[in-house]
């Protein structure tokens, strides 16, 4: 039997699970993935990896690298999770950093993320959004959801600044930085031509 998560979870903040998990916005999803590596996960199995693969907590029924988990095999499900003895119910509202939000279903009527914030959280949504910082309102199969904590985690802070250096973050933020100033320049070209007016560009 592996060892209660509360051991281990004692010198684990919920600040910790939210960063960790945080650090994977922009990642992909794979249905039944066994996160043999970094996106190669589902809802449930992205939780497994940063549960137990970086922070070494155990996992329901067992343990990272044990037979029936990953790597090996995909491991715990939303269910799994929901009903696990070493977490406690949070109620709706009372939510931190670092909490499970579950919606209790096999297959595509369950999901399960990592609250990074009251109503926030990081989650392995599907194939074309991949892993993704979102609310919880509008991201989850249902409006009916619930709050789990790991036995002896320390309700965490919310975090938010791992998210801004996530792959897709910077992508947009780049974007942004090229776009929005190309586009204000073609704006004022056309106007500057409308008016009949030359304008000479660099030389």
């Amino acid at each position: 039997m592996p060892p209660p998560a509360s051991a281990a979870a004692a010198a684990i903040s919920g600040t910790a699970i939210a960063a960790d998990a945080l650090k994977y916005v922009g990642r992909g999803y794979v249905f039944g993935g066994t996160a043999a590596s970094p996106g190669d996960w589902d809802c449930s199995s992205f939780v497994s990896y940063g549960l137990g693969h970086d922070l070494h907590l155990p996992l329901p029924g067992g343990n990272w690298g044990g037979p029936g988990d990953p790597p090996n095999a995909h491991g715990p499900v939303v269910n799994d999770y929901a009903s696990w003895p070493d977490t406690q119910p949070v109620p709706d509202g009372q939510e931190a950093a670092g909490d499970l939000v579950c919606w209790v279903g096999a297959g595509a009527s369950g999901h399960i993320g990592i609250v990074t914030r009251p109503g926030h959280m990081v989650s392995a949504l599907n194939p074309q959004l991949g892993t993704l910082a979102s609310p919880i309102q509008g991201y989850g199969p249902t409006n009916t959801w619930q709050f789990r904590r790991l036995t002896n985690v320390t309700p965490g802070q919310a975090v938010t600044t791992a998210a801004a250096s996530g792959p897709s973050s910077i992508l947009a933020a780049l974007l942004a930085g090229l776009l929005i100033p190309a586009a204000a320049a073609g704006i004022i070209l056309a106007a500057a031509a409308a008016a009949g007016l030359a304008i000479a560009i660099g030389k």
